[in-house]
């Protein structure tokens, strides 16, 4: 293991392997991201202690060797590092000097994986997701680089309490979509007496995956492999809950917090979700905004859309100034999980409201050569929109109309963008089905060139409103697989094989039903929030692209691993609906972000209904994915 020390700070800016063809660095650094503060550093940060004061240690005292001294008034921080072969091990302890006690809230320690997005080529080879869990006892990150492939780092806790992880650095200088913000991670503190202290400690190692890492895990003082066989629960059933592979007891649930408890006193807990009726759900999700979210007023140019609802204010919310609150784009979604709940369930109102919301992006968003507009003032030519509207005629059987907008997406050069999801494999089918084959074969001909051009593309991916993220890797992977069920063309399917790890890569596998299965995302609480948040949104719906995703491959290939993951990541993101019919866009992950206690669901619904989608779609996918 390589690495590379500050000697003016004392703080890790370089770590990687020595047999890396790419001589990837793990750690984020000033001299490769410009964006990033110095201050940020790998083995620096603060101490939090009661009245909102905040001490930092930047600037050693006094270094010995690998060993660094920093104090802060009465309290004194000494970090150490030690190699030991292929291992790197860190500790930090801190002291009080003082003559009186001293509470501490949390102590936050800088370590900034080199997790941001500068284009597709670079974090293939140059970049890592970090997946994080802080479970108390029970604390890791396991780092994959974005291409998916070895070496991987990891890092697991061996000593202190870690209760969750903070993100500093977001924002617009801090790089915008393009940068996950450097990562905190949060140590609980305590009184501290004079002249005692506080241990936090870890060991970081190289792996070869997931299971590689549990592997390796398992082994290291401190470690606990905790799982459930679930991690959304629906109906009566109880998740089973596992400590190293053997079943385990578990505290009474705590709202979705189960707690468990290990040898020596020592604690950790998983979040488990219920969800007694998910057909309930839905139905409540549906009817909440055929009342509530649909423009009803006959003297409104806006009758019939469907609007962002603010659950503070109990009120829609319209603002087309800002162009992910309008009443298009995005917001389509809502109109296409009307049409396909009330043909599931036959219900009036709904159906009322599906019509009407048709009407008015037939009338509205659209003009009758298939061009479709964000909102009545926005006439920017957005691919994302294209397929969104194509999907919504589709559902509606408003067959003509489905084939001009998906005429006029390829015209305006649709086959060189990612848009999601394009359902080829439904249209081709219903058009078939409805007579129309002289529109299905142009439409396969339009879809095949799309495929093809991906490709011809491979991995050298174009940026789109973020340079290299989920849902550039989902549509690439999604595309040629719609491709491959209308003509069993097996370049296709290797295309797809291609990209399925990129996109895997993605997803953790910690214990929380917000994290397990679900793709790092971290700027959508910003765009569509109220609250525009920075940070980790978990979970985040268009995570629920990966669902269809692996749905889909399961059709094309019979893979069950991949049926019951693409179950389970759409089930995961029911969290972001209320019994009530409310529902939210974002939970904002990190417990701070930028100094700001999160830790919270933004207060609007704004686009999240696409997880009720595509849960809707997999239903029709795999009749026995059943839950109503």
């Amino acid at each position: 293991m390589n690495i590379g020390v500050d000697p003016y700070t004392g703080a890790l800016t370089s770590l990687s392997h020595p047999d890396d063809p790419h001589g990837m660095n793990w750690v984020c650094s000033a001299a490769e991201n410009l964006w990033f503060p110095v201050s940020h550093s790998w083995g620096l940060g603060y101490v939090a202690m009661p009245g909102a004061v905040v001490t930092r240690w930047q600037t050693p005292a006094k270094k010995k060797g690998a060993q660094f001294v920093y104090r802060m008034g009465h309290l004194e921080m000494t970090v150490t590092r030690r190699l030991h072969g292929a291992k790197l091990e860190e500790e930090y302890v801190l002291r009080n000097t003082g003559k009186i006690a001293q509470p501490i809230w949390e102590t936050r320690i800088f370590t900034p994986f080199n997790d941001n997005y500068p284009d597709a080529a670079t974090c293939l080879a140059k970049r890592c997701h970090a997946h994080i869990w802080c479970g108390g006892d029970v604390a890791y990150v396991c780092a994959l680089r974005m291409g998916n492939t070895v070496p991987h780092l990891g890092l697991v806790v061996t000593d202190g309490f870690f209760g969750g992880y903070s993100i500093e650095g977001r924002g617009w200088l801090g790089g915008g979509s393009n940068t996950r913000g450097a990562i905190m991670l949060n140590a609980r503190g305590g009184t501290l007496a004079p002249g005692a202290s506080f241990r936090m400690a870890w060991t970081l190692f190289w792996h070869k995956g997931w299971d590689d890492f549990l592997a390796q895990a398992r082994a290291i003082p401190g470690f606990a492999d905790v799982r459930a066989d679930r991690y959304t629960v629906t109906g009566r059933d109880k998740p089973q809950i596992t400590v190293n592979g053997r079943r385990a007891a578990a505290g009474e649930p705590d709202g979705d917090m189960i707690k468990v408890r290990l040898a020596g006193k020592r604690e950790t807990w998983l979040r488990v979700q219920q969800v007694p009726d998910v057909a309930a759900l839905v139905r409540q999700r549906v009817s909440f905004i055929a009342k509530r979210q649909q423009v009803r007023d006959r003297s409104s140019p806006l009758r019939g859309a469907l609007l962002c609802y603010d659950n503070d204010l109990d009120a829609m919310l319209h603002n087309p100034a800002w162009a992910d609150q309008n009443e298009g784009r995005e917001r389509v979604g809502m109109g296409i999980l009307l049409t396909l709940a009330s043909r599931r369930w036959p219900d009036r109102q709904v159906a009322a409201a599906a019509k009407l919301h048709h009407g008015f992006v037939q009338t509205k968003l659209q003009n009758r050569d298939g061009t479709v507009r964000g909102s009545l003032t926005d006439h920017e030519q957005r691919l994302y929109n294209y397929p969104w509207v194509a999907q919504l005629h589709l559902e509606r059987q408003a067959f003509d109309d489905c084939y001009r907008t998906f005429r006029q997406y390829y015209r305006r050069g649709g086959a060189k963008f990612y848009a999601f999801p394009i359902p080829m494999f439904d249209t081709i089918e219903s058009f078939r089905q409805a007579g129309r084959n002289r529109q299905a074969t142009e439409l396969l001909r339009l879809f095949r060139g799309h495929a093809d051009a991906v490709v011809a593309t491979g991995t050298r991916l174009p940026p789109h409103e973020v340079n290299y993220e989920q849902t550039i890797v989902g549509p690439a992977t999604l595309i040629p697989l719609e491709a491959y069920l209308c003509t069993r063309d097996e370049r296709y399917l290797r295309c797809v094989e291609e990209f399925l790890p990129l996109l895997e890569a993605f997803n953790g596998r910690q214990p929380d039903h917000h994290l397990n299965d679900i793709a790092i995302r971290h700027w959508d609480g910003y765009w569509f929030g109220r609250q525009k948040f920075w940070g980790d949104t978990f979970p985040h719906h268009w995570s629920a692209l990966t669902g269809l995703v692996f749905c889909r491959y399961w059709q094309a290939t019979g893979d069950e691993s991949y049926r019951r993951r693409g179950r389970e990541i759409l089930l995961n993101n029911l969290s972001a609906f209320c019994p009530d019919g409310r529902a939210s866009c974002a939970y904002i992950y990190p417990d701070m972000i930028n100094g700001n206690p999160a830790r919270c669901w933004d207060s609007l619904a704004n686009d999240q209904d696409w997880a009720l989608v595509f849960l809707l779609l997999a239903a029709r996918i795999d009749p026995e994915f059943k839950w109503s």
